[in-house]
């Protein structure tokens, strides 16, 4: 199969559209198919990383207009860099491009695959949402047509391979300590929630703790989290890590955004104190917080250090091992396998 992946990272948006393609397509390369990503050369884009992983890619050219406002543009662009291939799927997870740009598009591909979370209108073969199932969920039911196909819920996350081998280790471990903490705040965290949440744990610091601190290469504020972590004992921190799954395995709670990480933290089980950076993060958040499987802070702009030092200390072992547990009852992680099956 020829598969192409329509997908962005950048410092605004972040890197979750293009990773959990990544997912996706790394299943499908495993199975034999060829995929090519076309993505907008962006401060912040993951180019690297995908031609890191074995996958094409066409470097669509920034400009000063974005992409929701000028979709056509976006379209020709997508349809230029397919040229005659007329793939057997085109995979499209970009919250700026829609309806319209799906239904100028649909007659380059054979078959076209839209990933979403916030409910919009499609016109698409399969339509998947991977989230945990909620209210957004209704919302495509009204607007799609009878012959699209709904893979809704958790249990088709795209979660990254090296995930669900450590998951059988990963919940063996899991016991209620609390010694080793893991801070990731996004691909890019363009607010610097990071060392905010570093500042809290300075304020309540346990000389048990070890913790690993995670951004993303595109985070505009690396300097300033190096300072905070050579500030602190026992913290160490990975900039654009490969070794996520290793680190997740380790760590005791995560202290978190509520984005796409949330399946890769429940395929292993661990607890997590989750904030919220933007608005399409919230009903997950809430989902999957009313599931038990995580704690909501609160919204970025509204948190303060103190929040992050009183929260961690409210944790105790029964309320850790019931976190990591209803975690796990929500994703097995072996949802990229599902969805690259239903492509054949």
């Amino acid at each position: 199969m020829n598969i192409v992946m329509r997908a962005d990272a950048s410092i605004s948006i972040g890197t979750g559209h293009v990773i959990r393609c990544l997912a996706l397509a790394d299943v499908l390369k495993s199975q034999g198919a060829a995929c090519l990503f076309i993505c907008r050369l962006q401060a912040g884009h993951l180019f690297d990383l995908i031609r890191a992983r074995g996958h094409a890619l066409y470097a669509v050219s920034d400009d000063a207009s974005e992409v929701g406002r000028n979709w056509a543009a976006d379209a020709a662009r997508t349809r230029s860099a397919i040229g005659g291939l007329y793939p057997d799927w085109l995979i499209v997870d970009h919250y700026q491009l829609g309806l319209e740009w799906e239904c100028e598009i649909k007659s380059a591909v054979a078959r076209l695959l839209v990933i979403d979370d916030i409910g919009r209108a499609h016109r698409c073969d399969i339509l998947l949402d991977q989230n945990f199932h909620n209210s957004v969920h209704a919302l495509y039911r009204r607007s799609l047509n009878d012959e699209t196909q709904l893979l809704l819920g958790s249990e088709f996350a795209l979660v990254r391979p090296e995930f669900p081998i450590l998951r059988t280790q990963a919940l063996r471990r899991r016991d209620g300590s609390l010694t080793r903490l893991l801070v990731s705040m996004g691909g890019s965290d363009p607010g610097n929630e990071t060392s905010k949440v570093l500042e809290g744990l300075q304020a309540g610091w346990q000389s048990e703790w070890t913790v690993d601190v995670v951004v993303g290469g595109s985070n505009p504020h690396v300097n300033s989290v190096a300072d905070a972590c050579a500030r602190l004992p026992n913290v160490s921190l990975h900039v654009q890590t490969a070794k996520m799954a290793e680190l997740m395995l380790a760590a005791d709670c995560a202290i978190t955004a509520g984005g796409s990480t949330t399946w890769e933290r429940c395929c292993l089980g661990l607890p997590a104190l989750v904030t919220v950076l933007s608005d399409d993060q919230l009903a997950i958040a809430e989902a999957v917080a009313k599931a038990g499987a995580q704690v909501i802070l609160g919204r970025d702009s509204e948190l303060i250090a103190a929040d992050y030092a009183g929260s961690i200390a409210a944790l105790t072992p029964v309320s850790l091992r019931a976190m990591s547990a209803a975690a796990a009852a929500i994703c097995d992680g072996r949802g990229a396998e599902r969805v690259a099956a239903r492509l054949h």
